[in-house]
């Protein structure tokens, strides 16, 4: 994220902190996660080893006002990834669809400031629900179709109610060239942080929850 990206949204999120309207306070109140990303007043990224995997991830979570449905037809909409931040994102084109419903979206996106470009062909599994208001999106790379040597990305879109809902997104990306670990961390969780954040704007209309809350 570019640093007058993240000042502005930073500055929304804070505007939001201290006007909250009560539909946000009780989305709040409702959810540990809506609480806690409330509380910090934007999105929240980090790194961490997801259950059942043995590698780092990015990690990132939102808090949207609008319903998971309309989140999860943001998060389909694959050939708008693109849009995400194009320094960061260069391309993002579907070719090719599977029986099952599944979606081949060839990816391009800059690494290092830039100076690598990495590119693959990701497989996203069609939407699971795996509990009542929770679905997951699951992408991976198709193997040989690409300059990586691994990539996999897991949405979570979870209905809070019915009108808000809590977003995260899990990014893997093994490059596939020498590169030490505190740097593809820092990687990760700006891209996830990056995806979430512009899922948010297109779902809810708006960058800010302030915008809503005034």
């Amino acid at each position: 994220m570019t640093k007058a990206c993240f000042v502005h949204r930073l500055r929304l999120f804070a505007v939001a902190a201290l006007a909250l309207a009560p539909s946000l306070a009780y989305a709040g109140e409702l959810d540990p996660d809506a609480a806690r990303i409330v509380a910090a007043g934007h999105a929240l990224k980090w790194n961490w080893t997801p259950p059942g995997q043995t590698e780092r991830y990015g990690h990132a979570e939102t808090l949207i006002h609008a319903p998971s449905t309309v989140v999860r037809t943001r998060v389909v909409d694959y050939a708008h990834y693109k849009d995400f931040e194009p320094e960061k994102f260069r391309t993002s084109r579907v070719v090719g669809h599977g029986a099952d419903g599944s979606a081949d979206v060839y990816i391009q996106i800059a690494v290092m400031h830039g100076m690598v470009m990495l590119w693959d062909v990701t497989r996203f599994a069609p939407p699971k629900t795996v509990a009542p208001g929770v679905d997951v999106i699951e992408g991976r790379m198709v193997p040989g179709k690409g300059n990586v040597d691994d990539l996999d990305v897991v949405w979570t879109v979870r209905a809070i109610d019915d009108e808000w809902t809590v977003l995260k997104f899990d990014l893997l990306l093994k490059p596939g060239l020498p590169a030490p670990q505190w740097a593809m961390d820092e990687e990760l969780r700006d891209y996830a942080m990056c995806a979430v954040d512009a899922i948010h704007d297109r779902a809810q209309g708006s960058r800010g929850i302030a915008e809503l809350a005034r």
